[in-house]
């Protein structure tokens, strides 16, 4: 019941989430918002079709489903996002502080090869690590830039926080599969 009302917010938000977007490219037409819609939008029907699943078949697939490959098409979304975003002084752009993205990132695919499926885990920490390798290099980069790099602050500030919570999503539901309130997992979806 707990995961069931969890995934049922979840769903709300990122529907909120795409209205806006799309309602912010139909109004702007940029190429970045439909990008930004897309992301939402393939989160969005992955979080739903969980929801649906779980609501008519009160349990989780076992094996790979589709809400997953609504996700990786999130996740490729918000990659695409970030590419291009980046302009080409950005894409040249390195700092040691960049170091910490795998260093943070592989200790957790370790992790997750241990407890879960290993294409998937590879195929998902991959992407998650190139965005926020992506996300961290343009978060650097916009806090010395000036104008439009700056502009950008924000949006990578954001996409930086998505990527952490989704690792911590991903750790807590490895040490506590139970769906009670306990579960740190239900407590990390409400930040």
């Amino acid at each position: 019941m707990v995961e069931l009302l969890d995934n049922l917010i979840q769903s709300g938000a990122s529907l909120l989430a795409f209205l806006a977007a799309g309602v912010f490219y139909y109004r702007t037409r940029q190429q970045t918002v439909y990008l930004l819609a897309s992301y939402l939008g393939s989160f969005m029907l992955g979080s739903f079709h969980w929801t649906l699943y779980l609501l008519l078949f009160d349990s989780t697939p076992q094996v790979f489903y589709v809400s997953e490959l609504a996700w990786i098409a999130a996740t490729l979304f918000l990659l695409t996002l970030e590419l291009v975003l980046a302009s080409k002084e950005e894409k040249k752009f390195r700092h040691p502080a960049l170091l910490l993205v795998p260093v943070f990132c592989i200790p957790q695919l370790i992790l997750y090869l241990t407890r879960g499926e290993i294409l998937v885990n590879l195929l998902m920490v991959g992407l998650n690590m190139s965005i926020a390798y992506l996300a961290l290099r343009g978060l650097i980069y916009a806090r010395k830039g000036q104008g439009r790099a700056r502009d950008k602050l924000y949006f990578h500030s954001a996409v930086l926080w998505i990527i952490v919570l989704e690792f911590g999503l991903w750790t807590s539901s490895c040490f506590w599969p139970g769906e009670t309130l306990s579960n740190p997992y239900f407590w990390i979806c409400c930040i």
